[in-house]
């Protein structure tokens, strides 16, 4: 009996969506992204800065450690033409909706009237791109500008809906899309 329950858990987990919300935001000249209520990069502070020095770091003792080698290497490469026809006629897609707001404003009020309506393009070029990666729910965004003022501030808040299953057929699509070449060491 537990190991129905164990395996009915299991099955859930891998097939009922995960909700994850990522929120980037500029203003005042600091850029924040958090996911849920956790700042994780933000200009003044933020988790990364000591992981990211940890990192460069290590990566600098590791490159001069290592000598070169005289064998031709095999090594993979990423081919976007590939991901991008994998990835566009996958079936399998997560779902993702997306809300935003830009606040923006120019001392002109001619320049600040022209520069709405090319921003007002930017739904639907926005729903065409992630429309490739996702099912897009929702998409809202609002554009205000402000006549007669230097501004620019800018708040987009995506949630994904996505499962193990999407993770996994994700990573095989990335996987399928590489291409191997032999490239000889400097």
């Amino acid at each position: 009996m537990i190991l129905f329950i164990v395996f009915s858990i299991a099955i859930l987990i891998l097939f009922l969506p995960i909700p994850l919300k990522i929120k980037i935001e500029y203003l005042d000249k600091n850029l924040n992204f958090k996911i849920y209520k956790y700042t994780i990069f933000s200009s003044k502070n933020g988790i990364e800065n000591k992981y990211i020095k940890k990192i460069i770091d290590k990566n600098l003792k590791n490159n001069k450690s290592n000598a070169p080698d005289t064998h031709n290497i095999k090594k993979k490469k990423l081919s976007l033409r590939k991901l991008y026809k994998n990835i566009n006629s996958n079936k399998i897609k997560p779902t993702i909706k997306f809300s935003g707001d830009i606040n923006y404003g120019l001392e002109d009020a001619a320049l600040c009237a022209m520069l709405y309506g090319i921003l007002c393009n930017i739904p639907s070029i926005l729903y065409f791109f992630l429309n490739i990666i996702f099912k897009v729910k929702a998409l809202d965004l609002n554009i205000k500008p402000n006549f007669n003022t230097l501004t620019f501030s800018f708040g987009i808040t995506s949630i994904f809906y996505f499962n193990i299953a999407n993770i996994i057929y994700m990573l095989f699509l990335i996987i399928k899309s590489m291409e191997i070449k032999e490239v000889a060491p400097n």
